[in-house]
């Protein structure tokens, strides 16, 4: 018999800060995704997703990963940074997303945007677009959640770089969203 709950319940999504390290030629990368529905069409963001019905957390972040970016989350080991759930955060409705976030050795991981991503590439930490969201403040939190792991202290040099970028990401932490614009005779 199912339980009926008198409480409203959000939705609840994931999304994954994917930070390549840097090399001789290139600065830390972090992984994106261009949106190809709405809201936010066309906008880049974290790869993420809603939690499917008794899915857990981590497969969810994992399956969402590979979904839109063609990455084989069994090379990349996430971990949770935290939770965003700011009224507004999602045109859609009241939705809480758990970010997760891994620093991978190389860019060289099959990118490729599938499913609802029309678009997948990487950005240097330092110089990112304008994200959908609140993926801004997401990428902030994560930036700084890995700039205190083993593997990036172990870098020289990289804890202070992701923390240069993350301070330069300042709010407002959410994007306006403007739903597509009607013409005569539809949308």
């Amino acid at each position: 018999m199912a339980h009926t709950y008198q409480y409203p319940r959000p939705a609840v999504t994931v999304d994954a800060a994917i930070v390549a390290k840097p090399t001789a030629s290139a600065p830390p990368q972090l992984l994106l995704i261009k949106r190809k529905n709405e809201p936010f069409k066309d906008c880049w963001a974290l790869p993420g997703g809603f939690v499917d019905a008794g899915e857990g957390l981590d497969t969810a972040a994992a399956r969402e990963l590979q979904e839109e970016t063609s990455v084989n989350p069994a090379f990349v080991s996430m971990t949770q940074v935290g939770a965003f759930g700011d009224p507004g955060r999602d045109p859609r409705g009241w939705t809480i997303t758990v970010a997760y976030a891994a620093l991978v050795p190389t860019t060289e991981l099959g990118v490729k945007a599938a499913d609802d991503a029309k678009d997948a590439r990487w950005f240097d930490v330092s110089a990112l677009p304008q994200l959908a969201f609140d993926h801004k403040l997401v990428v902030r939190s994560s930036l700084r959640h890995l700039a205190k792991q083993p593997a990036a202290q172990a870098i020289g040099g990289l804890p202070p770089l992701l923390e240069s970028a993350a301070t330069k990401l300042d709010g407002p932490w959410q994007t306006e969203h403007e739903p597509p614009k009607r013409t005569k005779g539809g949308v």
